[in-house]
Order: structure tokens, then sequence, then C-alpha cells
């Protein structure tokens, strides 16, 4: 976007290159009256202007002059600012008449004024050059309206646009547009009929009406329906542009307000450290999908995975190295999604994963690609890294906390059983690969009574005996011992429970001590059943660990944690 500027005041004309080259035009001055005429129509042989600012007194170069030659070089005049050294009324008026933009007194300049008209003029060619880029198409019955609509669109070199001689033509031939040019009155299908098709379809689209009729109850009717615009034949081509480019600067706006919106609703949504989705925009999804899935019984799963011992990397390696490794452990997650299912940060190192998928073998083989991608990577700086990783499936009976809750569990149970692994729904192998695991008691236990907590703390110390002394299948006596340890240990502990959340008026206490008692018996047939060889020593130790250890404590006493705190 180039400004002439022909002056013949040097220091002047620094003042107004700064201005101009502030708000994004480039500059080009000559002093015109060292110039001859030759000069002059070189200079608008090899450059177009957008903009041309012009000194008052020339008498070389009167402003009628400058206007002449520019409409003999036969093209579009461009704005033109007069500048004067005096006030002068009458001038002005004058200058108006001619269509110079803007009249200004050199000695009291207004430069606020000035950069104002600098803007609009840039606005002005900014909407004419996305004019250009719009498709159009005209309908009107009269093909003496639809040339003098081309000629006008060629000499502004507007090419992409269609005309139609046929409404029942631009109906029939499925193609976008940007803006519409429509006539009122037509045969078939008149323009208050394609007014309102084209806004069925094309909701932000721009509409002109022309009409040969000043009907003062029509034009607003078919305004109502939709149009933005209209504009009475015969076309004057000044006014016709003018129209245009107001309804087009208008949709440029909108159009720009809504990608900007856009733009700042997808900021919204992620997370600014890793450019995953953040927690907000999960919540949201979620509660759609889970809805999706309560209505139709579409299922999906839930992965969570988090950062082993993740405290210790901002402890010794300092924040903007953990921020690294989370850029990296997200990347690593998301590369080992497909494109249908979505990854989000929840919060600190833990991320949550989104499949639509039920198989549940599929998503914890997903979840192991994930975890051995992790444990094989290079973190570079930091010691070497692993991640633990908790995934629970929809149910039919699920609510949106249940769900959650679930994988929230799953991945905790990873956590406290020795890390760098997968848990799904809840479910704790007491052997993996030939090694007993060991159940660490810390604060995902901790229930905040000090009573239950000691007793909770003792079962973990014996359930990690037994399952040590079952890994060695000679231990048979020590098991037994351990096993009767542990039920007797459980017994007391579920009376002394059950008069604790008595006490506190824990309002599910009676579901909960029927689930007691149910537990109770069922530990006490296995064992009997073991005693008899009726059950395996492993199915015996693997009921206690996970359905009384682990099953109980998260699924149900995590239930009235809440009644301590409050």
């Amino acid at each position: 976007m180039r400004v002439l500027h022909i002056e013949t005041d040097k220091d002047f004309s620094h003042r107004i290159q700064k201005l101009v080259e502030k708000n994004g035009f480039s500059y080009t001055k000559i002093y015109f009256y060292k110039e001859t005429n030759d000069f002059f129509g070189k200079l608008f042989d090899e450059t177009e202007y957008k903009l041309i600012i012009l000194d008052q007194f020339m008498p070389a170069l009167p402003v009628e002059s400058l206007i002449d030659k520019i409409n003999v070089k036969g093209i579009v005049c461009p704005s033109i600012i007069v500048i004067s050294s005096q006030k002068n009324f009458e001038m002005e008026k004058h200058y108006s008449q001619l269509g110079v933009m803007a009249y200004f007194d050199k000695e009291q300049f207004d430069q606020y004024r000035f950069e104002k008209y600098l803007q609009t003029t840039k606005a002005e060619i900014e909407t004419t050059e996305f004019f250009k880029t719009l498709r159009i198409a005209v309908i009107d019955d009269s093909t003496f309206c639809l040339k003098i609509i081309e000629k006008i669109f060629l000499d502004s070199k507007i090419t992409k646009v269609d005309y139609y001689h046929d409404s029942t033509e631009f109906i029939n031939c499925q193609k976008q547009y940007d803006l519409f040019i429509v006539d009122l009155v037509m045969p078939v299908y008149c323009g208050e009929v394609l007014i309102n098709y084209i806004r069925n379809i094309n909701r932000n689209a721009i509409i002109i009406l022309m009409t040969a009729y000043g009907n003062g109850q029509v034009i607003p009717h078919c305004l109502g329906l939709g149009a933005d615009d209209f504009i009475i034949k015969p076309i004057d081509y000044n006014l016709f542009m003018l129209r245009l480019h107001s309804c087009v600067s208008r949709y440029r706006m909108k159009k720009e307000l809504i990608s900007k919106n856009n733009r700042l609703t997808r900021l919204a949504e992620k997370d600014n450290l890793t450019g995953m989705y953040n927690r907000t925009y999960f919540t949201k999804v979620y509660s759609d999908i889970f809805a999706e899935a309560k209505n139709n019984g579409s299922s999906f799963s839930l992965i969570m995975a988090d950062i082993d011992d993740f405290k210790n990397i901002n402890d010794e390696y300092g924040h903007l190295e953990g921020d690294r490794v989370l850029k990296e452990f997200s990347s690593i997650l998301y590369n080992n999604l497909v494109s249908a299912n979505f990854l989000c940060r929840w919060g600190g190192e833990e991320f949550i994963a989104l499949l639509k998928i039920d198989d549940l073998n599929i998503v914890t083989a997903i979840a192991e690609k994930m975890r051995n991608a992790v444990d094989a990577h290079d973190f570079k700086n930091t010691a070497i890294l692993t991640a633990s990783f908790g995934i629970a499936a929809w149910r039919s009976d699920d609510t949106q906390e249940s769900l959650l809750r679930r994988m929230d569990n799953s991945l905790y149970l990873a956590k406290i059983t020795g890390k760098n692994k997968i848990v799904c729904e809840e479910k704790v192998n007491i052997i993996e690969n030939g090694i007993p695991i060991k159940i660490e008691w810390g604060p995902f236990f901790t229930s905040g009574n000090p009573s239950i907590d000691r007793d909770h703390c003792n079962l973990v110390k014996v359930s990690n005996e037994i399952i040590q002394n079952c890994v060695n299948g000679d231990n048979h006596d020590a098991i037994y011992l351990l096993l009767q340890e542990m039920i007797k240990n459980v017994s007391i502990h579920f009376q002394k429970e059950e008069k604790i959340i008595q006490q506190f008026k824990y309002k599910d206490y009676e579901e909960h001590r029927k689930n007691h008692q149910e537990l109770m018996k069922r530990m006490t047939d296995m064992y009997s059943e073991y005693l008899q060889h009726k059950q395996s020593m492993l199915d015996v130790v693997e009921f206690m660990i996970q359905e009384v250890l682990v099953g109980h404590i998260v699924k149900k006493d995590f239930g009235f944690y809440d009644i301590f705190i409050q």
C-alpha cells in the first residue's frame, strides 16, 4: 500500500513520512516544482498509489490538473488529501466537489485527524482486496442490468462472479457464494423467495436486493427476511460500489470477529504449557459423551496417566525442566492416540485420554504402548522416567462421578502397588511377571481417623507378608497363620469401624455394615474351602487382597472419609 506525497516543504514531508509509515503504508515523495510533466506520467506508469497527499500551492500542478492526468491514464483515482498553508473554506468546498477526501491546514495540522484518514484508507483498501476474493452471484432477468454490473465489476478487477438470467438456473446450480445480488421482480422465483432460500442455506452471506420500484413496504419486508441492503435501479456506479463496499466491510469485520472469537475459544480450551485440551474442555466433552452413552449405549473408556515421582524432577532439576518434561510426556501420550480420541491435561502431571472404544483389551494395549514409549524415551537432562496408568470403561449404571472415581482409583492402585504399570477397573494382580507386588501405605489410604488408619496400615502390612510368602510355594504354614491373622484383624477392624461411623452418623451406615457381614462370610467360607483343598491358596490370597483390602477400602471406605473433615 503506497502513498505518494507531492510536496515543496522538506521539513513537513519528514513529519508526514513518519505518520504514513507508522500506519502501515510505504512512502514516496517528490518535489514537483523541480519535475516535469513527463516525470509525473512515468511515475504512474510504474506504481499504483492508494493515496496522494498534495500541497495546494503548486502552480505547476493544481488539484484539477492532477485528477485530469489520472483520468487520462485510465486508472481508478486514488484518495487525495490536500494540505494548505492557509485556511480557506471556499477552497475546501471546491476540493470536496472535485472528490478530494480531506483538506488540512498545515499551520494547525491535526495529526490525530490525519492518522484517522490513513486508517480508514487502509481499511478501505483491505476491504477492496477482500472484496476481490469473494464468490459473487448476480441474479436478474434483465440482460441489460447484468451487463452493467459485469462492467462495473471488471473495471474494479472483481472477477469471481457468476451471472444468472434465470432464477431457476440459480436455484439448481448448487454452488457456494459469499455475496448475492438479487433482483426483486423476476419470473418463477422472485427476489423475496430467493432471499429466504439463500438465508436458509447460508446464514452469513451478504444479500443485496435490487429493485426499480421504491416500494416503501416491500423493501423493509425483504430486509426483515435477511437482505443486508438494497439498491434502486437504474444503477449508479458510485452508489452501487459504495453500498457494496459498506456491506462487504461489515461482512469482513463480522468474519474477523468470528475468527477472533474462535481463536479465543480454542485458546480457552487448551492448556497453555502443553497445548493439550484443558480440564474445562474435558469436562464439557465428557458430559456430552456421557449423555450420548446414556441415550444410545455408545460406550467409551478413560485412561489416566501420571508421571511417577514427578515432584522429584521439580525439586532436583527445577520447574523449567519439569515443564519441558511435561511437554514431552504429553506429546508421547498424544502420539499414541488415534484421531478419534483426545487428550487433556487434568492437572499437574496428570493427563486423561478419552477413547471411543469399549474393548478394554484394546484400551489396555494403547495404555501399554504409552507406558513403553515413556519408559523408552530419553528425557535428556533428567533421570529415567516412568508413568502409571489407570483405566475405566463406561457402564450403564455409571454416573459421571463414579466412572471418574473408578479411573482415579485404578491410577492410585497402580501407584501404590509398584508404579510404572497399568491397573484396569481397580483390579490388582498380586503377582506380575513372576514378581510379587508390594502395597505401599500412603496418603491414598488415609481416612483422617487415627484408629481406622492404624487398622488399615496393619492390614496392608499383613497383606504384603501374605503376598511375599505366596510366591514361595513351600510356605504353606506361614500363609496359613497369616490368613488366620488377616481374618481375625479384619473382623476386629470391621466392628471398630462400624462403631466409629455410627457415632459420626454416616448416612450409609446400614449398607456399609451389611457389606462387612458379606465380606466376612465370604472370607471364612473361602478359608474353610482352602483347608479342605477346594480352593487354591492363590485364589484365597487374591480374594483377601483384591476384595477385602483394596476392594473394600477403595470402593466402600472412601465413601465415608468426608465425615471426618466436616
